[in-house]
Formats: C-alpha cells, structure tokens, sequence
C-alpha cells in the first residue's frame, strides 16, 4: 500500500509532557521541533509555556531535552527563575529576559 501525502495546509506538530519534580500533578504540554544543523547533526528544539512564561531549550537527543525542560520547570516554579525583573531587552518589540 502507498503513502498518501497530506495536503499543505497540514502541520503535524509533536507534542510531549514536562513535569516539575516527581509530582506528575503539574505537567505542562510543550512542542518538539526536529532539525538538522548545516553540519548534518541532528538537533531537537522544544518550547513550552508555565504559568507566566515560556522556556526553550535545544538538546542533541529527545531525553536530554526533557530532562532540560523538567529541570527549567521546577526551577520556574519552585525556585522564582525569572521572578527578579532584572534587566530587559527589547528585540523586534519584544522585550527578553537576559540571564
């Protein structure tokens, strides 16, 4: 049987969990990106939004970006990452937290 291929105006978007801590009560939905750098590695970039904020993070392999976003997680919610309003950039109208 042949694979059909899907019109343009389709985007498949994968999806994963990112947890902070052990407690799988707070989880959050984030997006995974598949690239290839110009060298030809193999690179995965991931995003997800906690509460008032986004993280991204880009690792080699889908475990090691999980294990960032986890860990980027707990430290937003249980530590108060970005809670000092510290110095801000503006790029393109928008402004960035710079740490």
């Amino acid at each position: 049987m042949q694979m059909k291929k899907l019109p343009q105006e389709f985007e498949i978007t994968e999806l994963f969990l990112v947890k902070a801590g052990n407690d799988f009560k707070r989880t959050f939905t984030g997006q995974i990106y598949r690239e290839t750098t110009k060298e030809g590695k193999s690179i995965v970039r991931g995003s997800v939004e906690v509460t008032d904020g986004k993280l991204w993070s880009v690792a080699e392999s889908q475990e090691e970006l999980g294990y960032y976003l986890d860990d980027m997680c707990t430290l937003k919610l249980d530590c108060g990452l970005h809670s000092d309003k510290g110095m801000l950039t503006e790029i393109c109208g928008i402004n960035f937290f710079l740490n």
